[in-house]
């Protein structure tokens, strides 16, 4: 392989694909693959399959001359597993429905200690607390001794037999307090979790060898494509369109806003960087099922202009923001003159208007916000996420941020340049913009209207 200086593999374990990405020391993409371990209607992976998938990804990019590698992880999912890496659950994703089932079965005071302040965070359906609860659902045998966490201790730990974990992902499941780093004794104690935690580490940092190639980054998915984009100071956003839509914007320290989730988005040097995030889990998804139904033939057919009234909400597992956990997909407004453009464009609406939201949220006007994967292929979408949000959306030439990200990360933790340095090589970039108009601002109350009722009305509930 060519390029100068070293290389770094970069793995992204995403939930529909898993993608290496090996980059020079340049922070110039030099090779990628993607390997696919598939995830079961009822939100559930094989957590040996995952491993072995992460393993040959890193084979390869050892074979292409990678000697560091760093990893990323989507979140808020759990397995359990023996001292011997033997899994004894699948991996319980984010996109799991049944943990709203684990929810309700909680004993009414739970509930009750759940609407105080920090504890409403924690004890809810969205809260990866439920998701160590379903590992005992999955395996009622689980024994005491086991290890249990999310899926970037799982694959470090099987990689190096470190049982580690970075703060952007422990910080997420509700047993670590994202100000204090340490455990939140009272959540362990009220769910009986007597599982080992693991050490934290920092996003940048050596956690040992993985098979001749070192693990010196670790990250949770989303934050690493903060620190690809540099979307970490007060004044720019992210926004990844992939599987799902997440908009992340970065605080003056840890704060709550809204209905977002706080979170931590880069731990470096002892310096903590904090934001908060809103999402909309299945966006890709939905694109995927217009394909799979034959309404669209790829993503040239996301270009579509123009307006027909329609909106396509696409809450295939619930909506984050609005709190809508049992809420369904939605499609409204069609009339006689309505076609599939009328629904692709219903579906870029309503991702651009989900945006605007969670900016609101979050009481922050970013100059720049900043767009990547796979779905930001889409020029229209980001036109039309420009004029829902009234600001400017930057696409770079590289959409894989979070494997940038990662290299950035150990680019750093082994010493061989500065995070801010790193921030400022050049990238290729696009602008889109485009300037909201009245028929957007009713469109907007319109989808609002739409979300308030899902959130609201029994009839978005799922049959029992």
């Amino acid at each position: 392989m060519s390029g100068g200086g070293d290389l770094y593999a970069c793995v992204d374990v995403g939930t529909s694909n898993i993608k290496l990405c090996v980059y020079d020391s340049e922070l110039v993409r030099r090779h990628s693959e993607t390997a696919s371990v598939p995830v079961d209607a009822h939100g559930l992976q094989d957590a040996e399959l995952l491993y072995r998938a992460v393993r040959h990804l890193l084979d390869r990019g050892k074979e292409l001359g990678a000697r560091s590698a760093g990893l990323a992880t989507y979140r808020a999912s759990t397995v359990a597993w023996r001292k011997d890496g033997t899994p004894l659950t699948p991996v319980v994703t984010w996109t799991d429905r049944k943990v709203t089932s684990t929810y309700r079965g909680l004993p009414a005071y739970f509930k009750l200690i759940g609407k105080i302040p920090p504890l409403d965070l924690i004890i809810s359906p969205y809260s990866p607390v439920m998701k160590f609860l379903r590992l005992r659902e999955l395996n009622p045998a689980l024994p005491e001794d086991c290890m249990q966490w999310t899926v970037d201790g799982y694959l470090a730990y099987r990689l190096t037999g470190e049982f580690v974990s970075d703060p952007t992902n422990a910080c997420l499941t509700g047993l670590v307090d994202p100000r204090s780093m340490k455990e939140i004794g009272i959540v362990r104690s009220l769910f009986k979790l007597k599982f080992q935690a693991p050490r934290l580490v920092e996003n940048s940092e050596r956690i040992g060898d993985a098979g001749g190639i070192e693990l010196n980054a670790l990250s949770a998915d989303q934050q690493a494509a903060c620190i690809g984009e540099w979307a970490l100071e007060k004044g720019s956003a992210k926004v990844t369109n992939g599987t799902g839509t997440f908009v992340d914007v970065p605080t003056d320290g840890f704060a709550r806003r809204g209905e977002l989730i706080p979170m931590v988005l880069l731990k470096h040097r002892g310096r903590v960087w904090y934001g908060v995030e809103g999402y909309l889990p299945t966006t890709g998804v939905a694109v995927n099922l217009l394909l799979s139904m034959g309404l669209i033939r790829g993503y040239d057919d996301l270009e579509v202009a123009g307006d027909g009234g329609v909106l396509f909400i696409p809450a295939l597992t619930g909506l984050q923001v609005p709190r809508a956990p049992d809420a369904k997909g939605m499609v409204t407004g069609l009339d006689m003159g309505s076609d599939r453009r009328a629904l692709v464009s219903g579906l870029l609406k309503a991702i651009a208007f989900h945006v605007r939201f969670v900016l609101e949220q979050a009481g922050e006007r970013p100059r720049v916000l900043k767009a990547d994967g796979g779905l930001s292929k889409s020029g229209e979408l980001l036109r039309r996420i420009s004029a829902a949000a009234n600001v400017d959306v930057v696409r770079s030439a590289d959409l894989e941020a979070t494997s940038r990200g990662l290299a950035m990360l150990q680019i750093a933790a082994t010493g061989k340049g500065r995070l801010e340095d790193l921030a400022k090589v050049r990238q290729e970039t696009e602008v889109f913009s485009r300037k909201p108009d009245a028929v957007m601002e009713e469109e907007y109350e319109k989808w609002r209207n739409l979300t308030t009722w899902l959130k609201s009305s029994p009839k978005s509930s799922p049959a029992e």
